[in-house]
């Protein structure tokens, strides 16, 4: 597997956004600090953008490094959110970036929203920011509910989905965790109160709610980025780490590396706990980690390894 050198070399004032509400707000940190870890480019900036009440006490006590680098905004949702129904969890924090254009200050042309679940390593999120979308409003990579055609338990439910949303059988269903936005082309298409429309009209459609309206919406109209920038849950069961190298692995399912019950793998819920352990919360992480190693589906690998090397990546990947 390689990665190739994207195309267009220029790099475009970036805001990266972390959107968390106070459950994920410590987390949020955490993936901050993996961020510039990595390296942040010059043209980016990188932002934790939320309500006043989602900041955790004892925030201006983290490290300096954190705090002279990570831009906070605080502001409030409450009018694109007040008339939403809530996701499983009862909040609407995951639509927030719906909105990031409103919110960010007006030098910033591209914007790379970011879950509070995910870990950023190798040379993390920096070719993003140089990445050519085509054209394209937003690159995004492809979700399970899509690859699982390939071998999963779930392919039957999920193709019945995507149909749900109007989405033909070849059109591959993104995930919205990590997310590069043409800020312009995103504002002039409406997409953000487009969007909020369809989950309105919708909620029985929009399980995974605004990742649902936006599929519905732009029907695979989207810059495709690979598994290397959104490693999901199942990658991380295919034996698939050495082959797609990733630099944004994305913790999916629940509990989660930082909860009591974590499955995965212990380096995860370690390396969470020992950020927090130098962090002003080092009795938050609840980690109990029970590592279990399922057996590969070694057919379910094979078949979707094919399926990559037949795909073109924004990023340069190839398998």
């Amino acid at each position: 597997m390689n990665a190739a050198a994207p195309a267009n070399k220029v790099c475009v004032p970036t805001a990266i956004c972390l959107t968390p509400d106070r459950r994920y707000f410590g987390p949020a940190l955490c993936v901050a600090a993996q961020i510039i870890d990595c390296g942040l480019p010059p043209a980016a900036d990188l932002f934790l953008i939320c309500e006043e009440a989602d900041v955790w006490p004892h925030f201006d006590m983290i490290d300096e490094p954190l705090r002279g680098t990570i831009k906070v905004l605080v502001t409030s949702f409450d009018d694109v959110t007040r008339n939403l129904p809530t996701n499983n969890n009862g909040e609407h924090a995951i639509t927030r970036r719906l909105f990031l254009d409103r919110a960010l200050p007006d030098r910033y042309d591209r914007i790379i929203a970011v879950d509070s679940d995910m870990m950023i390593v190798n040379e993390g999120l920096a070719p993003l920011v140089s990445l050519d979308l085509g054209g394209a409003i937003m690159a995004a990579a492809t979700d399970m509910i899509s690859y699982m055609d390939f071998g999963g338990h779930l392919a039957q439910e999920f193709q019945a989905y995507r149909a749900s949303l109007g989405m033909p059988p070849d059109v591959l269903y993104f995930n919205n965790g990590l997310t590069v936005i043409d800020r312009a082309a995103w504002a002039k298409a409406e997409l953000g109160e487009r969007t909020l429309r369809f989950i309105e009209a919708n909620p029985a459609l929009c399980l995974r709610f605004e990742q649902s309206a936006l599929n519905a919406l732009l029907k695979g109209d989207v810059a495709k980025l690979s598994p290397r920038f959104n490693f999901m849950g199942d990658f991380m069961r295919l034996d698939l780490e050495s082959e797609i190298r990733p630099n944004v692995y994305h913790f999916v399912n629940r509990p989660k590396p930082w909860q009591k019950g974590w499955i995965g793998e212990r380096r995860f819920a370690r390396a969470f706990k020992e950020w927090f352990a130098q962090s002003p919360w080092p009795d938050f992480p609840d980690i109990q980690p029970l590592e279990h190693e399922a057996p590969v589906n070694q057919d379910f690998r094979r078949r979707l390894l094919s399926f990559l090397k037949t795909q073109h990546f924004a990023d340069g990947w190839q398998a």
